[in-house]
């Protein structure tokens, strides 16, 4: 839980004739600058930054730091400063920089600020402390920057992971033999399996087929697919060997998981076996 925003000094925008510096000055409050045009490099002792638009820096209280803008063409750029109580909470924990893309919650809070900071009235001021509120919230957020978890899993389960998300794109989660997957990920399908026994206690076909229960159980419980047509989206040829499946995985029978009052979340098994990261490529896709 980061810190209540107590304090803003309003959202503004600086800009800067090629050639021009700033600082070094050393911070009394919190700041956070995105840049609008043009480049800049930030400096805070050794710590050296080049900044571009789409990138949302935020400095801390006491930091001495200094900008060096664009040598060859106008540069623009958006600040707030702010201040929280409880001294910051864990700040000294919060990244220095996130790289936004267009569509994440930051960048949309960020054009909001903007917004907001065109307009002098005093509702305007409450409204800037409460997005930044979020900002910082969201800034602070792994994963925010890493939605799906991937900078956890080393190169060879990023590769599987593309692999079976291409294989997925038409919308069956089928199984997908070891041999496969393996050769996906760069890997034999022995070395594969012992990866997996030991990262997670399962083999990568049995990791798989976790996966493909949950999206399963997603489909019960929020579509009007019959039960066999579920398994059928899920890879299975069989309604009883997917029942039996399904059983297996989370205790009851597909029809009593979709009736039920409180069914068990589709990502337990998966969070119980430490599979969420490698799964949320695959659950949360908009292609697989």
């Amino acid at each position: 839980m980061t810190p209540e925003v107590v304090a803003c000094g309003g959202t503004r925008v600086a800009h800067y004739p090629p050639g021009s510096t700033y600082g070094p000055v050393t911070l009394h409050d919190f700041e956070f600058v995105w840049l609008l045009s043009g480049t800049s490099v930030w400096q805070s002792g050794q710590r050296r930054l080049q900044l571009r638009p789409g990138m949302l820096l935020l400095t801390r209280p006491g930091t001495t730091h200094q900008f060096s803008w664009d040598a060859e063409a106008p540069s623009a750029h958006a600040y707030v400063h702010f201040s929280l109580d409880a001294g910051g909470g864990d700040a000294a924990a919060w990244p220095d920089c996130r790289t936004l893309s267009p569509g994440d919650p930051l960048a949309a809070l960020c054009r909001y600020l903007l917004r907001l900071g065109a307009d002098p009235s005093p509702a305007s001021a409450v409204r800037q402390r409460a997005v930044l509120g979020w900002l910082l919230e969201l800034f602070a957020d792994p994963l925010v920057a890493d939605p799906r978890g991937e900078r956890a899993l080393d190169p060879y389960l990023r590769r599987l992971v593309e692999h079976v998300a291409g294989r997925w794109r038409d919308g069956v989660a089928r199984p997908v033999p070891v041999a496969e997957l393996a050769a996906a990920a760069g890997v034999s399908a022995g070395h594969l399996a012992r990866l997996f026994r030991a990262r997670y206690q399962v083999g990568p076909a049995a990791a798989l087929e976790m996966i493909r229960m949950a999206r399963a159980a997603v489909l019960l419980r929020h579509s009007n697919l019959r039960i066999e047509d579920v398994g059928s989206a899920c890879g299975f040829v069989s309604a009883f060997h997917f029942s039996r499946r399904f059983r297996h995985s989370y205790g009851i029978p597909p029809s009593s998981y979709r009736t039920a009052d409180t069914p068990p979340d589709p990502e337990q098994p998966l969070a119980r076996a430490g599979l969420a990261p490698l799964a949320a490529g695959l659950l949360f896709s908009q292609d697989a």
